[in-house]
């Protein structure tokens, strides 16, 4: 019986010695943490929206789409530092999947730092594409040492299958931070 009480004081005392630490959460995808940022659904955001990197690596980031409903088509614009950064590749995600293949393609003018990202989608039985997910991936290599942005142009577009514009209320931005 003196021992289960020692395991106990001690176990308390562990218990009440452990220093609790209230997590750094900076994920775009969390709708409160994008609310906080003043994102609200349908929006366009990037993941990961904050990188840090050596200047000869390059940084992943995918567009996603938050809450959309009943969308065929996008025209998304993606505003970067040109004299700071340089698109290597983009690669369609996984959201407008599901059927008929999307028509996907992208222009980059690297003179003026704008990514334009078209796809087109008509699902199974005239469907449209629903829900959250990826739209592209994009590789950045950083030119230059030091912080970075990139942002989501409020130029971008999204269209439902009838071409009728569906309002977005949020639009993401990144930075990066190369050493």
């Amino acid at each position: 019986m003196h021992s289960i009480k020692k395991i106990i004081i001690i176990c308390s005392l562990f218990v009440i010695s452990c220093e609790l630490h209230e997590g750094i959460f900076d994920n775009p995808l969390d709708l409160e943490a994008a609310e906080a940022k003043g994102i609200y659904p349908p929006a366009l955001v990037f993941f990961p929206n904050n990188a840090e990197v050596a200047i000869q690596d390059t940084v992943e980031v995918e567009v996603y789409a938050m809450k959309i409903e009943n969308v065929g088509m996008a025209q998304i614009e993606v505003h970067y530092e040109a004299n700071k950064l340089s698109v290597e590749s983009v690669a369609q995600g996984s959201l407008f999947q599901g059927g008929n293949q999307p028509f996907f393609i992208t222009e980059n003018d690297s003179n003026s730092g704008i990514l334009t990202i078209f796809i087109t989608y008509l699902g199974p039985n005239g469907k449209a594409i629903e829900g959250t997910g990826d739209i592209a991936l994009i590789r950045f290599k950083p030119r230059s040492m030091g912080f970075t942005e990139f942002r989501i142009s409020q130029e971008s577009i999204l269209l439902d299958p009838d071409a009728n514009a569906i309002t977005l209320n949020g639009y993401g931005k990144g930075i990066i931070d190369a050493r």
